[in-house]
């Protein structure tokens, strides 16, 4: 057991390394230090000017800080096979696990640590919070996130309650730290000392015997392909599973009169497809999460012409989804209109993430005179993108078709 479980963890970390070294590219490394930058500038600006001690600021840490909790999922690295071959091995599931609790609390614990770094000037200067409250609150989250993980491996035995789940554990967790926020409690020391005695008291909740396989690996699945979804935003995952679904609430954007099969299922495959509708939503909310933490009409309106043309780009391979489909080639459909659906279909999308880039920029932008002269401007540059760079891109993308 123990070989298996070096293997495993030696193997997790050259696949991750891989991954993120491809993520974590120079022109990536790039932006954040701008987005960082620019939102530690504006941070460093503006918290002199708000007042303090305010109602809403203690609920607020105590949001961000359970927020934290919320991210990084426990890496149980089954596979599929272990409910044959590790069937009879419920007795050393304890020992298995041991290791993968340290192995799992190193992201959250950095996350902690850097979180609550940038919450520490905004936290003293205006929530009066000390220095030694913060490092409670640090003990008290990593405690909780160690907490968290162990009722989630209790939670894969046969048990007669289920012991975890998240919006509980999460819902819990901010009431205990908003309350020891108090001004008639203590300290944030509470916080610290009731998720210790929770760390330590979950070890004595009454255990199944047999172990859950189903549901370990079930969880496991969900875990990789969420973390393979990310991975996929910035390059191919070979072992990434592509489940395409219906989105009700996207079905007005479907034109359902003068329709051509390519336009069909073009525009079926651009709100139906994660791999595209993702990168549109995630495009469109990324920039306006830029604008908001910006705040100037110069930057926003460079940024925002940014983030449509790099959508573009991304979204022009959607022609290709079909092209080695031998229902497509065999049914009667016109091929050399394709083109033409295609470039119809990627309007919609570009003008609808347009509207909604300009609307942040005339919001969020104190400068609106610019503001708006900023977006008559993407405006022109979308058109121009649209009906001279985006035909001859897709002229050479069908070029490349080898069937």
């Amino acid at each position: 057991m123990t070989d298996l479980i070096k293997n495993r963890l030696n193997k997790n970390f050259k696949k991750q390394m891989h991954y993120l070294t491809l993520v974590f590219n120079d022109f990536f490394i790039l932006a954040l230090i701008f987005l960082f930058g620019a939102l530690m500038f504006w941070y460093a600006q503006n918290i002199k000017k708000w007042p303090n001690n305010l109602w809403f600021y203690k609920p607020l840490l105590a949001l961000i800080w359970t927020t934290t909790l919320g991210i990084g999922h426990f890496a149980t690295l089954f596979d599929r096979a272990d409910e044959h071959f590790l069937f009879n091995q419920d007795s050393e599931m304890k020992k298995y696990f041991k290791p993968i609790y340290m192995h799992n609390m190193i992201l959250p614990t950095v996350l902690i640590i850097l979180v609550s770094g940038i919450l520490l000037p905004f936290a003293t200067m205006r929530a009066n919070f000390s220095i030694g409250d913060l490092v409670f609150i640090v003990i008290g989250l990593i405690a909780s996130k160690n907490l968290q993980f162990k009722l989630i491996v209790r939670s894969f035995y046969f048990n007669k309650h289920d012991y975890y789940n998240i919006w509980l554990f999460l819902g819990i967790n901010f009431l205990i730290l908003y309350l020891s926020f108090l001004e008639y409690y203590p300290n944030p020391i509470i916080y610290a000392n009731v998720a210790i005695a929770g760390w330590v008291g979950v070890d004595y909740l009454p255990r199944g015997k047999m172990f859950d396989w189903y549901k370990a690996l079930d969880y496991e699945e969900r875990r990789v392909d969420l973390l393979n979804n990310f991975y996929s935003m910035f390059t191919d995952v070979p072992d990434k599973k592509v489940r395409i679904a219906r989105r009700k609430y996207l079905d007005f954007l479907i034109k359902n009169v003068d329709q051509t099969p390519n336009t069909f299922i073009y525009q079926r495959v651009l709100l139906r497809d994660p791999e595209y509708s993702n990168l549109l939503i995630r495009m469109v909310l990324f920039s306006i999460l830029l604008i908001a933490c910006l705040q100037d009409a110069r930057w926003a309106i460079a940024s925002g012409a940014l983030i449509i043309f790099l959508t573009l780009y991304q979204l022009i391979p959607l022609g290709t989804v079909y092209e080695h489909n031998m229902m497509y080639h065999v049914m009667p459909i016109p091929l050399t209109s394709r083109g033409e659906a295609l470039r119809k279909v990627l309007q919609k999308g570009m003008l609808l993430e347009w509207g909604l880039i300009s609307l942040a920029i005339i919001i969020f932008s104190p400068q609106k005179l610019e503001a708006v002269g900023g977006v008559i401007g993407l405006l022109a540059l979308t058109f121009l993108l649209l009906y001279f760079y985006l035909p001859s891109k897709i002229e050479q993308l069908f070029k490349k078709v080898r069937y």
